[in-house]
């Protein structure tokens, strides 16, 4: 099983460290590999999931860095497929923008249900065909049995990541654009926004 988490092209969020954290929870049933999508090569989040994952695929298109987040989740979940990647991870929204629209577009595009604010993840009875998901909704904490594909997000954690295993940095993959079968020049541009979001007091 391959679980593929997804982080930002610059610095990782909260949110998408609590994503490589519960699927690093996971690492001795399943492999985790990550996805940094656009953003320069050595960037603090290809650091980070070198030091992390068990392989990891920098999308290296400049298209990507003026795509919107339909587009982004489209490359996404291409790369999802090209991996062969079950189950994939990501922050519930970034630290900056925090509009969660990523995720919902990866799942659109691999025609998978999403399921949001998830705190663990396992396989019941030890079952490869069924993933049972932990979750906060609506003030509680319940549990879901979900086929696969399937999407997951995790929520921005207020302590520090949990602790990790010493690791050999792995080699990064830059995989174009065109290698998962998509033309950089139809990527939708994230159109430029007008004013800027504030804190209400």
């Amino acid at each position: 099983m391959i679980v593929l988490v997804c982080l930002e092209p610059l610095t990782p969020s909260r949110a998408s460290r609590a994503a490589l954290d519960l699927a690093l929870a996971r690492a001795g049933s399943a492999q985790v590999a990550a996805v940094v999508a656009g953003g320069p090569a050595g960037s603090p989040a290809l650091e980070l999931a070198s030091a992390a994952a068990t392989r990891v695929v920098h999308l290296d298109d400049p298209a990507l860095d003026k795509a919107d987040f339909f587009a982004t989740g489209m490359a996404l979940a291409e790369t999802a497929r090209h991996l062969g990647a079950g189950i994939v991870l990501a922050g519930v929204h970034s630290d900056e923008e925090g509009q969660g629209l990523v995720p919902a577009a990866i799942a659109h595009h691999l025609s998978a249900p999403i399921f949001s604010r998830v705190l663990a993840m396992g396989w019941p009875a030890g079952s490869q065909d069924l993933l049972e998901v932990t979750l906060r909704a609506g003030g509680r904490v319940g549990r879901i049995a979900t086929p696969l594909p399937v999407v997951l997000t995790a929520e921005p954690r207020t302590s520090a990541s949990s602790a990790r295993p010493p690791q050999t940095p792995v080699t990064v993959e830059s995989l174009g654009l065109s290698q998962l079968g998509l033309d950089p020049s139809r990527l939708v541009p994230r159109p430029d926004l007008l004013g800027a979001l504030v804190a209400k007091s």
